[in-house]
């Protein structure tokens, strides 16, 4: 059974306000999947029962570990109650208190910090590399630059994780050279070796969506606010395994073509451009930036690949999302995720109503962690909530 809730004993103390929405159904999830480590512990005769039993008991003793913990301070609570109801002496009524807080405290530091980690596993690609494209959206020429300082902002921000990034392709925009900005970037982000526990992916999946940026442009006489938006889109590469892969050479349609567009005398005159059609869906991917047609290739199929294999991962989420009691809140792509206002100093993501002044931080790259932080914890606290309801974790 779960314990009842002491935190109602001193109405004097101020709750903390990280966890407290969350306390009830930590508990009752704990509680349920501590009985199924207890049932796990009655042997049977039966050696594969014996066997999927010691599996079960390995993957929950963190977790049922936690739950001693959690269940110890809140009999740590009620002794505290006992005291508090008993006791005259101001001063020490004001310890038990401050006493009480602190244990508070430590049982919202289990519901925020240590829980999500032993119910919600990491998604199954947070560790993948990714490809980031960025495509300038209405706006004009304004809307190009925007691009530029999106490509900007995450190639610090890699800088700042250690992680290697490789532009594949960009598009200049319109005007004089390097200052129209982009009207498409593509870039490869990923992790070096040693950084074995850092998700690339699982941080950089929150960018998928429309961006949009409020600011008086340069060329602007008026003075007026002009709005800009730029799409990205965020694809993590699986690897291809051999007896599974992503993608079948077969159904793939290749075509080389003289390159378009800056080059020199390389342009039109060598066949370096390549084109991947993928009948069966239609997805076709161009690569021209390099003058090599080996190296476009190789960038064509990675692209490829990437798309094919997010594809799939949707339609297997929306599958199983569609056979639930319940539909559960998705922030997934919206139409518009986030909005630069330049004239406020503003950041705001509108999938959780997050507002943060100091753009400039945020498009330098270390800002970016406060809004991919909150993004984080925000869909903890749902999955929490879906595992409460449905015993069903949620997918994004």
């Amino acid at each position: 059974m779960v314990p009842p809730s002491p935190l109602q004993t001193f109405p004097e103390v101020s709750r903390p306000p990280q966890g407290v929405a969350l306390r009830v159904p930590a508990r009752m999830i704990m509680d349920k999947r501590s009985s199924r480590y207890d049932q796990a512990a009655v042997q049977t005769s039966d050696t594969e029962s014996n066997v999927e039993a010691a599996k079960i008991r390995r993957q929950l003793k963190p977790l049922a570990e936690t739950w001693e913990r959690y269940r110890r301070l809140l009999q740590s609570i009620e002794d505290l109650k006992s005291h508090y109801a008993n006791e005259n002496d101001p001063e020490l009524r004001s310890m038990l208190l401050e006493e009480q807080t602190d244990l508070i405290s430590q049982l919202d530091t289990i519901v925020t910090d240590d829980l999500p980690g032993l119910l919600l596993p990491p998604h199954p690609a947070a560790e993948l590399p990714v490809i980031i494209s960025i495509n300038a959206g209405v706006g004009g020429s304004e809307a190009a630059l925007f691009v530029q300082d999106l490509s900007r902002m995450y190639q610090r921000y890699a800088e700042e994780k250690g992680w290697k990034g490789e532009i594949l392709s960009q598009t200049e925009g319109a005007g004089a050279k390097g200052g129209g900005g982009l009207r498409e970037c593509t870039i490869k982000f990923e992790k070096p070796p040693f950084l074995e526990e850092q998700e690339v992916y699982g941080r950089l999946k929150w960018e998928s969506g429309v961006h949009r940026v409020q600011r008086v442009p340069l060329t602007e006489t008026q003075g007026r606010v002009h709005t800009s938006t730029a799409a990205v889109v965020i694809l993590p590469i699986y690897p291809d395994l051999p007896d599974a892969p992503l993608v079948d050479p077969k159904d793939v349609k290749t075509e080389v073509m003289r390159s378009r567009g800056a080059g020199g005398q390389h342009v039109n005159k060598t066949e370096s451009a390549v084109r991947l059609t993928h009948l069966p869906t239609g997805i076709t991917v161009s690569m021209q930036d390099s003058r090599s047609q080996h190296q476009n290739r190789a960038w064509a199929w990675e692209i490829l690949r990437a798309r094919l294999s997010e594809r799939k991962h949707a339609e297997e989420v929306e599958a199983r999302r569609s056979t639930r009691r319940s539909q559960v809140k998705s922030s997934g792509r919206s139409d518009k995720i986030r909005t630069y206002n330049f004239p406020q100093d503003r950041v705001t993501d509108h999938r959780i109503g997050l507002s943060l002044t100091g753009i400039q931080n945020v498009l330098d790259g270390p800002g970016l962690d406060l809004l991919l932080d909150a993004l984080d914890t925000d869909l903890q606290h749902r999955r929490l909530q879906s595992l409460l309801e449905d015993d069903e974790d949620i997918e994004e």
